[in-house]
């Protein structure tokens, strides 16, 4: 679910800056590309044609970047013309295609959550790596039934102003009330939630899961008063601009952009939330086993580096690193610099608890 909203989210970020003339429509439709997503009103489903492959992603800017992150080299290498569906690749959405035997997807950029739940039920096809090279992405990026395409984080933003200038170490400043007076803002989607709060209360990363979900609740309670959930990346950005906040839970395309308008508003990498989005094969996919091929060249680093460029989306390739300027590593969640304290989001978990969690989340923080 985090995943799905990141990317629907960073699709929202491009047409904010297409609309404000930061950004041209040939960039705006690159990123929407590169997200798989489509441009304004979602097109039709895209049927793959012969000799094409059809991406589906969430619409919106990253149509044009991954169009020119993924799709642009993969033509010109292949003379294979790549399509991008903005109409949003859903679980349930794929499983009625593989269903009905109308699959009319090659790939789906979903999450790596996605990607288990998918494979456990037969809705998607295993990574074929004979062909995929897995040493082409990070540790832990390369599953069975799905393989991380690029990655984001959680981070904890805030407002220096209100700060004094103080930097918050970690999650525990979160909860100091006396160092950082203050609201506070953390999303009411699950994923990334509770894990921020255990680290608060000292549980080591190596023994995060299964989450304690009673100790986390323990330990919130008595912050909920001083809280405030928020449902969507542009929200997150604007409760910081209406100075309602000091501190935040919010990813960190957000807390960039809110320090590019505004130095005071800053972010610590210090134990981020790391997650992985993942390409998903959706079984009976009509380009076969072309499919795999598209992938390999998704994960070169030159069109990873683009996406981040376009999107913020974090390359998944280790080589990626060498291509980039200071600009780039300062946003990249897994630059050496920043993912030293790193928690990763284990989707295997949240396969099997997410909608329970979400729903024990939701009652407890609306009481």
């Amino acid at each position: 679910m985090s995943v799905t909203r990141f990317t629907d989210d960073t699709a929202q970020i491009a047409l904010d800056k297409f609309r404000a003339g930061r950004i041209d429509r040939r960039a705006f439709l690159t990123a929407m590309a590169g997200l798989g997503l489509a441009v304004a009103a979602r097109p039709t489903t895209a049927a793959a044609a012969a000799g094409e492959i059809v991406i589906c992603n969430w619409g919106g800017a990253a149509l044009e970047a991954f169009q020119k992150a993924y799709g642009a080299p993969f033509k010109a290498a292949t003379g294979i013309n790549v399509v991008v569906d903005g109409a949003g690749p859903a679980t349930g959405a794929i499983r009625a295609m593989v269903e009905s035997k109308n699959v009319t997807w090659d790939v789906t950029d979903g999450g790596m959550v996605d990607a288990v739940v998918l494979g456990k039920g037969g809705f998607v096809e295993p990574i074929d790596y004979s062909i995929v090279d897995k040493s082409l992405v990070g540790p832990d990026m390369a599953a069975e039934f799905g393989i991380c395409n690029y990655t984001f984080a959680n981070v904890l933003a805030y407002d220096a102003k209100k700060t004094g200038g103080k930097v918050p170490a970690g999650w525990a400043d979160f909860f100091d009330l006396e160092k950082f007076p203050g609201k506070r803002t953390m999303c009411k989607w699950i994923q990334g939630q509770l894990e921020s709060v255990l680290l608060a209360d000292g549980v080591k990363p190596e023994e995060m899961y299964p989450l304690d979900v009673d100790r986390a609740f323990k330990k919130l309670e008595p912050l909920l008063p001083h809280i405030i959930f928020w449902e969507g990346g542009a929200q997150s950005q604007q409760l910081f601009r209406d100075g309602e906040v000091t501190l935040g839970n919010i990813w960190h395309t957000r807390a960039n952009l809110l320090h590019k308008e505004n130095h005071d508003f800053a972010w610590t990498w210090s134990q981020q939330l790391l997650f992985s989005s993942a390409w998903s094969v959706p079984k009976g996919n009509p380009a076969g086993k072309k499919v795999f091929d598209f992938i390999n060249s998704s994960l070169q680093p030159e069109g990873q580096v683009t996406l981040l460029r376009l999107m913020g989306n974090g390359p998944s390739n280790p080589k990626a690193l060498a291509l980039m300027n200071d600009d780039d590593k300062a946003v990249y969640p897994l630059a050496p610099q920043n993912v030293a304290t790193a928690l990763k989001i284990q989707a295997a978990y949240y396969a099997d608890n997410e909608a329970e969690l979400q729903n024990r989340f939701l009652d407890f923080i609306s009481r």
